[in-house]
């Protein structure tokens, strides 16, 4: 779900050890491709989850969402998944011709997306029922755990390594960490949404 995370986190560990540090534009790459992994890999959250409670609508709009994703990594990569695209002291190639016009019409499919997620399910009786006050966990409960991401931040705690321990220069951008404190099901929609809205923001920057 998340190749391109693993990939960066793996290649600035080479890159540490050998003490070398990846061109601007590189690091520019790998943020615009995690940030759509992002979005990619939250899609995916909402589609299974809406196929685990009967939602089949969100599980098909929630694909087809992802697969707009996959369509720009394959542009950027040559490649749907598996990409091998990030490497030690930069990326594989640089961006295609063409790829800022790709992107922005991609942009520009992914709001709608989320207005349709937003018509389809916020307000929708059974969805709302069958996340509100199920599998909680508190923020205390998450740190026992070892719990990260938008689980952490859907129980209440903005920790956010773009935020607090900035890399690839994540300090240059504008963008929120988006929380809840309610630390259910339901919490975790939210934040996830929000995010995907966020990582938009930084594409675009």
């Amino acid at each position: 779900l998340s190749p391109f995370f693993n990939e960066t986190v793996y290649c600035l560990g080479v890159e540490r050890l050998l003490g070398i540090e990846a061109p601007a534009r590189a690091q520019l790459i790998r943020v615009l491709t995690m940030e759509i992994n992002r979005i990619s890999s939250h899609w995916v959250w909402l589609a299974t989850g809406g196929m685990e409670l009967g939602a089949l609508t969100a599980m098909t709009n929630g694909f087809r969402a992802r697969e707009k994703c996959l369509d720009v990594f394959e542009m950027i990569t040559g490649l749907r998944m598996n990409h091998a695209y990030v490497r030690p002291g930069g990326v594989a190639q640089d961006l295609p011709e063409g790829y800022d016009e790709k992107i922005r019409d991609w942009i520009k499919e992914m709001r709608v997306e989320l207005g349709g997620v937003d018509k389809l399910l916020r307000g929708q009786t059974i969805w709302v029922n069958r996340l509100k006050d199920v599998g909680w966990i508190g923020v205390e409960g998450c740190i026992a755990l070892g719990v990260t991401g938008p689980l952490l931040r859907a129980a209440g705690l903005p920790w956010d390594m773009r935020k607090t321990e900035p890399y690839l220069g994540y300090e240059t951008f504008d963008f929120e960490v988006p929380t809840d404190d309610r630390g259910d099901c339901w919490s975790r929609f939210v934040v996830r949404v929000a995010e995907m809205h966020e990582s938009l923001k930084i594409i675009e920057q």
